[in-house]
């Protein structure tokens, strides 16, 4: 396997199925704004370097975090982190300029003003919360205590030192932080790989949006960490590695590095421009994971760039609107439920390839010993099967192939369909629901909740799309190319144009009006959402925020 990053060959068969296919790694749980959080930490990690995969160095921030988090309405509540916050409120107490009002005062207003910037606080603990990225010294790397949830802290704490009142956080085992964002640092440094200046910028003015801007916070925030690591006496280092990307050279990676770099070429303020990459990270996202899903994805075509055209998506935007949107919107939600189909035969075709490299050095009487001997290697030990489910799929595994009389063709698609069965529950419990879950997020997939979920494209998302397609000494261009570059770019489909070339026009048989009229609604939308301009002569153009 071609990869870029830290694969461990030795423990392939440790890795789940989706983890070979789709990188290390993407997991359901991960809260879309740790994508951008977790890249930026990485970023910075490597002093806004990309191309590196060693060790990076992110500060915990430990002190911070529980400094604008931990209050009386803690859901883990524990003396140990009450005691710490005093701790640190009496250190800061020191440091701050209250010009005649009490220092306690002074220190909740400043609390209150970092807590206004928090981005992920619902149902979890304070260790698990995080701030928006309005400056590099607000970027909070993940923590745990361990045995929070469960155990209440019952012994006197008054005469712990703070590096005992810290014992048992740990920072490593990314629970919430799950390497979405390493693996997306990957894909933008593979697609730099052949453009330094390209690479050089984006590291440049991401480096300016958080170092330069907002510098007021920025210091409060140093001051209160540099508190807590005099109280400990040293500054607490996370040191980690980046997980690996396959496929390096896939064409996919050069785009969404153009992608960034015409999005961070803007007159924006730094909130905005951050509001808008972690949408796009998002939507790359998901555009990445149906990229290898295609059917048509071949391990042979990424270095070509053909691989943009052939494994190109399709997504039928809804506009909602009068009743021609109800044809557009079922159309819609079957390619959604299309791409989850897609993402599941890949698996299985994984599987499929997987046991066709053991057959082609092996006989094939000894293949279904050397399929059984994998099949343990990648199944057992996995707390998802038990030990006689997973001895009685192999028992009927075993039956059946010992009937095909050397079939290998056959016997090899009786083991990727066990191995999928297998690991299916898995696959669709923690991988299934992540395009769901960011496409909600980002506005790309609506309802948040309910039936027939499909495409759409939230404000937001829009915008963002907008500033990708349209380059920034461009300014502007026609409607009409405004959709074509949707199309070629992403698969977004919107009026009769885009679905006639994707054939959708053709195989959906409807009548294109209902196309023609879905695209007239999305201009009036960017008209007052001031992305579009109709002039009198019908002509529409699209712009640049």
């Amino acid at each position: 396997m071609n990869t870029y990053g830290n694969f461990k060959n030795d423990k392939s068969d440790e890795y789940q199925p989706e983890v070979m296919v789709w990188g290390h790694r993407l997991r359901e749980g991960q809260h879309w704004m740790e994508y951008l959080l977790e890249f930026l930490s990485v970023l910075a990690g490597y002093g806004y370097q990309f191309g590196r995969t060693d060790d990076y160095r992110v500060p915990a921030r430990l002190g911070l975090k529980r400094f604008v988090f931990y209050d009386e309405y803690e859901k883990t509540q524990d003396p140990r982190d009450r005691k710490a916050v005093d701790l640190l409120r009496q250190e800061l107490a020191k440091h701050v300029q209250a010009n005649g009002h009490q220092p306690e005062a002074v220190l909740e207003q400043l609390r209150a003003l970092l807590r206004s910037f928090s981005v992920i606080e619902a149902n979890r603990s304070w260790f698990a919360k995080s701030l928006f990225p309005v400056h590099e010294e607000l970027l909070l790397w993940e923590a745990l205590r361990k045995g929070a949830t469960k155990n209440v802290y019952q012994d006197q704490v008054d005469s712990l030192t703070i590096e005992q009142l810290d014992a048992g956080i740990e920072f490593l085992p990314r629970n919430f932080f799950a390497r979405g964002g390493e693996l997306y640092y990957l894909m933008i440094s593979a697609g730099t790989e052949q453009s330094p200046e390209q690479r050089q910028r984006i590291g440049h003015r991401l480096r300016e949006l958080l170092v330069e801007r907002n510098q007021t916070l920025g210091r409060f925030a140093q001051m209160v960490n540099a508190c807590h690591s005099t109280l400990i006496g040293e500054e607490q280092i996370v040191k980690t590695e980046p997980g690996w990307l396959p496929d390096p050279a896939c064409s996919l990676y050069r785009q969404c590095a153009e992608d960034v770099d015409h999005l961070l070429d803007n007159r924006l303020d730094a909130l905005e421009s951050l509001e808008l990459l972690a949408h796009l990270i998002g939507f790359h996202i998901i555009i990445y994971i149906y990229h290898r899903a295609h059917p048509n994805h071949n391990d042979h075509i990424h270095h070509t760039g053909r691989c943009l055209n052939q494994c190109r998506p399709e997504l039928l935007i809804d506009i909602p609107g009068d009743e021609d949107s109800r044809v557009i919107r079922q159309i819609s939600a079957s390619q959604l439920l299309r791409h989850e189909q897609w993402q599941s035969h890949r698996i299985r075709t994984w599987f499929r390839s997987d046991a066709m490299a053991i057959a082609q050095h092996t006989t094939a009487e000894a293949l279904i010993h050397a399929l059984v001997d994998r099949a343990e290697q990648r199944v057992q030990g996995k707390r998802k099967v038990t030990p006689q489910t997973f001895q009685n799929r192999i028992t009927q595994f075993r039956r059946q192939v010992l009937q095909l009389k050397n079939n290998t063709d056959t016997i090899i698609e009786h083991y990727s369909q066990m191995m999928y069965e297998m690991t299916e529950r898995n696959f669709r419990q923690h991988f299934i629901p992540i395009h769901r879950r960011l496409g909600r997020a980002i506005g790309l997939i609506a309802p948040q909740r309910g039936p027939q979920p499909r495409f759409v494209l939230g404000d937001t998302l829009l915008k963002t799309l907008t500033m990708t397609v349209i380059k920034p000494f461009e300014q502007a261009i026609s409607f009409g190319e405004f959709l074509t570059r949707l199309y070629q770019r992403y698969g977004i489909i919107i009026g009769p144009g885009e679905a006639r070339v994707s054939k959708l026009l053709e195989r959906a048989g409807v009548n294109e009006g209902v196309f023609a009229r879905n695209r007239e609604r999305l201009l009036e939308r960017m008209k007052f959402a001031g992305l579009a301009t109709i002039y009198s002569d019908a002509t529409a153009m699209v712009h640049r925020a």
